[in-house]
């Protein structure tokens, strides 16, 4: 069994830990307050902005996979975002 997180499936055992994320953590990566994380993955941001910060959610737990992150801040990079 496999699953799908970004653009391609995967597999059980291979995804790197270390590329799953917290909220407290993310926010510490990009050096911005939680709140701007929490703020930008409610279900109203997909609705002012048409590009919200991509998340996995488990529950009540949320959870961040970097390189889909990462992705993001580029289509972002110097201001410009699809809206």
């Amino acid at each position: 069994m496999s699953f799908t997180i970004a653009d391609v499936a995967i597999q059980p055992g291979r995804l790197d830990p270390t590329n799953l994320l917290t909220p407290g953590q993310l926010a510490e990566r990009l050096q911005v307050q939680v709140s701007f994380i929490y703020e930008n993955t409610r279900a109203r941001a997909g609705r002012r902005n048409s590009d919200p910060l991509p998340h996995i959610r488990m529950g009540k737990y949320l959870r961040f996979y970097w390189p889909e992150v990462e992705k993001w801040l580029e289509r972002r990079q110097g201001g410009k975002h699809n809206e």
